[in-house]
């Protein structure tokens, strides 16, 4: 059964930073910032393990939460341009986007 309102001990805006800076930290430490996305949030859920998250009072994971509250973690770094995708036929890879935006030269067409 769907509960249309679900009651989180955290807010949305909360849950998206500590989902954000944990998978940044988590990149930033693979020596060429890639990881595959089922280690990513077996590593996430771990690393945040002594976070109370709670749904109705009752204890949840981050990736319980990314999952109702960002429609799963594919959502969440699509959401992020900081974060990409690489997907292949068998995996799917999460990469830190390390292109600065102040390193772009915009050229007008006349």
């Amino acid at each position: 059964m769907v509960h249309k309102n679900y009651k989180w001990n955290i807010s949305e805006e909360e849950g998206r930073e500590i989902v954000y800076n944990n998978i940044e930290i988590l990149l930033n430490e693979r020596s060429n910032k890639t990881i595959e996305i089922e280690e990513l949030i077996s590593l996430l859920n771990n690393r945040t393990k002594y976070i109370d998250i709670r749904n109705n009072n009752k204890k949840k994971n981050l990736s319980n939460f990314i999952k109702v509250i960002c429609g799963g973690m594919i959502n969440f770094l699509d959401d992020y341009s900081i974060f990409m995708l690489d997907i292949n036929e068998k995996h799917t890879f999460v990469k830190l986007n390390q292109i600065e935006t102040n390193d772009w030269i915009f050229v007008e067409d006349d």
